[in-house]
């Protein structure tokens, strides 16, 4: 028959091994920040998700994909602390739909580009439009207006330039704007409307050519807070550091 004494001692046992479990647990909640970013942020984020966590000990749990997708994701019940879209439509949709935000404010802002791997004769002296509408662009990727602001702001630009009808048949969205980039480099397309900041590690050779800032909105990147936890808080003062924003402004992003 068991003793007492040794039913005892098994339940301090159990009690400390749950206890400990429960305290990891805690721990490492504690030390994590999820957050969900714009694709097109993933060099400059994986760079300072090292170095927060050398200096802080805290991890960044980093998810990328289209902006407008992420918000959408956020809706149906994912719980990231904190969100940065690549435009101000996504939180919009998120303050719609009446998610609590804890703080918004704008981080970084960017510039749209039409870049091209094709060989083009006198490509300095043709403009956009030109270039978009002749025999040497037959297929231009862009990022789907629905599930990225890169594709809001493309639509913006073209319908400006006025060149949106003579050239929808070839038009190919993706769901992202890097997937768009990639189209291109895989040959899938001969041109691609992205983000200055999408060609940092692109291998191979394109020419590219800024687009009036005139013809499309203001490119802004917001921090949008949902959760005011105390790692959050140490993460955002992190972010006001000079070296920090000197990070994001060797990937070619500018600070508002």
């Amino acid at each position: 028959m068991i003793s007492r004494k040794f039913i005892f001692i098994i339940l301090i046992m159990a009690t400390v091994l749950v206890l400990s479990i429960l305290s990891s647990f805690f721990q490492k909640k504690d030390k994590e920040i999820l957050i969900f970013a714009a694709v097109s942020l993933s060099e400059p984020l994986e760079e300072i998700k090292d170095i927060f966590y050398e200096e802080n000990n805290i991890s960044l749990i980093l998810n990328f994909g289209g902006s407008q997708t992420l918000a959408s994701q956020i809706n149906r019940g994912a719980a990231p602390e904190i969100f940065i879209p690549a435009g101000i439509s996504p939180y919009n949709f998120i303050n719609d739909k009446n998610i609590k935000v804890v703080d918004f404010y704008v981080l970084l802002s960017n510039k749209l580009v039409f870049a091209s791997g094709k060989k083009i004769d006198n490509w300095e002296k043709k403009n956009i439009k030109e270039l978009v509408v002749s025999d040497y662009i037959n297929r231009i990727s862009i990022a789907d207006p629905e599930l990225a602001p890169a594709g809001e702001y493309t639509i913006q630009a073209l319908n400006n330039m006025g060149v949106i009808s003579d050239i929808e048949t070839k038009i190919v969205k993706t769901k992202n704007v890097r997937d768009a980039v990639n189209h291109m480099r895989l040959g899938l397309s001969d041109g691609v409307f992205a983000y200055n900041t999408d060609f940092n590690n692109y291998e191979g050779n394109y020419n590219k050519k800024n687009i009036s800032e005139n013809l499309y909105n203001e490119i802004q990147y917001p921090i949008v807070v949902l959760e005011n936890s105390y790692d959050v808080k140490e993460f955002l003062i992190f972010l006001k550091n000079e070296k920090i924003k000197n990070i994001f402004t060797k990937y070619g992003f500018s600070n508002p």
